[in-house]
């Protein structure tokens, strides 16, 4: 059945040549970080970059690899909170775990 409320919608999808839709990114096609270095400031660096208040390990200093990090991540442990899918999405977890690893690798060099 047809939804009376969406004529005014269509009427616009029209008026642009129905090109509206096409033009809108999908939701998730959209990144919420442009990058893992902003995605573990905004996400994990409050308890994870040794600072005196923090309450899981420095993850810029220890070695954990990227399963470790993806691990503990979706599944929590002890004070930290288990991230679901629709939190922090694989792409972004595996960007996060890259930008740790080139830290590593920086302080290694």
């Amino acid at each position: 059945m047809f939804d009376p409320r969406l004529i005014p919608a269509l009427a616009l999808v029209l008026a642009a040549g129905g090109t509206a839709l096409a033009d809108t990114p999908r939701l998730d096609a959209q990144r919420m970080f442009p990058s893992g270095e902003i995605a573990f400031q905004k996400i994990c660096a409050r308890c994870h970059t040794g600072r005196e208040d923090a309450v899981g390990p420095d993850l810029t200093a220890n070695d954990y690899d990227p399963d470790t990090i993806r691990h503990f991540a979706r599944h929590g442990s002890g004070p930290m909170p288990a991230f679901t899918e629709s939190m922090v999405d694989a792409v972004t977890l595996d960007q996060i775990a890259a930008h740790l690893a080139s830290i590593r690798k920086e302080t290694e060099e």
